[in-house]
C-alpha cells in the first residue's frame, strides 16, 4: 500500500513502528525524528488529535499515518499536520486532487504554515 504526501507523490518510507497516540507526549516524541500512528479504524480520529497536537507543541519530525485513513479523510490529515498518509491500492487508483485538498478555503488555521480566511483583530 503506498504511503503519500499532500501532493499525492508516492513517498518510499518503510514503515516505522506504530505509536501510540494515547501515549505519545512532546517530551518523548521531540527526540525522535519520524513517528508512525496506525489509524484501526476508518472512524478512529485518536492519530489526527495527536499529530495536532504535537504540532501545536512544536514537533517538527515526519509524522506518518498508517492504516483506513480513507480518501475523503486525505485532506484533514494533512491539514493537522500528517507529512505521509497510507492509502490502499484502490484508494491509490482512485486519488484525485479534490482528495487532497477539496476546498478552496479554511476556516481554521493549519497545524503548521497556518493562515487563517479572516483574521481576528
Amino acid at each position: 500500500m503506498p504511503l503519500i504526501n499532500s501532493h499525492g507523490e508516492v513517498i518510499s518510507l518503510s514503515h516505522p513502528q506504530p505509536s501510540d497516540p494515547t501515549k505519545t507526549d512532546t517530551d518523548s516524541a521531540a527526540g525522535l525524528s519520524i513517528i508512525t500512528f496506525t489509524f484501526d479504524s476508518p472512524v478512529d480520529g485518536k492519530a489526527f488529535s495527536a499529530a495536532a497536537l504535537l504540532r501545536a507543541e512544536g514537533y517538527a519530525g515526519t509524522l506518518v499515518g498508517v492504516g483506513p485513513v480513507g480518501l475523503d479523510r486525505l485532506a484533514y490529515g494533512f491539514r493537522v499536520g500528517f507529512d505521509v498518509l497510507e492509502v490502499t491500492d484502490a484508494e491509490w487508483q482512485q486519488l484525485k486532487s479534490h482528495h487532497l485538498s477539496p476546498f478552496p478555503h479554511h476556516y481554521q488555521p493549519e497545524n503548521r504554515l497556518s493562515q487563517p480566511l479572516k483574521q481576528i483583530a
